[in-house]
């Protein structure tokens, strides 16, 4: 982790304990889903070779070469120096990685880029996708920064919205993530609703909830506010998807696009 210092330090995560068995990186990685060696190698022993026949390592620097040239394409050049890209085994154990397909990811802080994989015959075609995805969360808050306090509601549905959509747009619709669900009518209906009220809620614990859904928020021990597992993930991709089509803007400017914008011109919101 020593080449992430620097984001790991923004995070407030030492990295090393500063008091016996303290917080420190390696609890902050264990909490992300990642395997650390506090852990059995048993456990991933048998995973080691099935994640390098993914590709991704091979592929990884392409995946973020691609991104840049997309946002070169309407004159943004990213600021920054240098992508940091950490491709990790996850834990087998870790409920909520495995929940998601054995696959996730951390892009929240511009330079670094975190892929979390237990690999499996889902996610082993997905990891560029997935890759992408963070990447446009680099991108978004080099543009945007993420307020982790303060952030709302109709942030974060824009926020994973615009990330997904965007990793559709490079390797389709197939390799969209599983925290995209395909809502009937009436639960999309419902579902809108329940995210229109909550709008402006502000603070991630709250958030989260939302994005997230009530499974994961009692696991957490966040509260629970009536929807779906990842309903703030799929309502924020159809909520792109909206945006998108009445604008006639493509991803890459959405992804430079102020959130109450997007949400005005989406009008997600008005059709409830």
């Amino acid at each position: 982790m020593a080449s992430f210092k620097e984001m790991w330090a923004y995070l407030n995560a030492p990295m090393t304990p500063k008091t016996p068995n303290g917080y420190d990186v390696v609890m902050a990685s264990e909490m992300l889903g990642i395997w650390t060696p506090r852990k059995p190698f048993s456990l991933i022993e048998h995973h080691i070779e099935p994640f390098f026949q993914t590709a991704i390592f091979s592929e990884a620097a392409k995946v973020i070469q691609t991104g840049i040239t997309c946002f070169e394409e309407i004159g943004y050049t990213i600021p920054l120096e240098e992508i940091n890209v950490n491709l990790l085994l996850g834990d087998p154990e870790n409920k909520l990685l495995i929940a998601s397909q054995g696959y996730s990811g951390f892009g929240g802080i511009p330079g670094y880029i975190f892929l979390i994989v237990v690999p499996n015959a889902f996610n082993q075609t997905r990891l560029k996708s997935a890759l992408a995805h963070e990447f446009n969360h680099n991108v978004r808050f080099t543009y945007e920064p993420f307020n982790h306090g303060n952030v709302s509601v109709e942030d974060y549905l824009v926020i994973e919205g615009l990330a997904e959509v965007f990793a559709e747009s490079l390797y389709g619709i197939e390799n969209r993530g599983p925290w995209v669900v395909d809502f009937d009518e009436e639960e999309m209906a419902y579902t809108i609703e329940v995210m229109k009220e909550a709008r402006n809620i502000k603070g991630f614990e709250e958030v989260a909830a939302y994005m997230y859904g009530d499974e994961v928020a009692k696991e957490q021990s966040f509260h629970p506010v009536g929807v779906s597992r990842n309903a703030g993930y799929t309502i924020g991709y159809h909520l792109v998807k909206a945006y998108l089509k009445n604008s006639g803007k493509n991803i890459q400017e959405a992804t430079l696009t102020p959130t109450e914008i997007i949400i005005n011109e989406s009008k997600l919101f008005e059709t409830i």
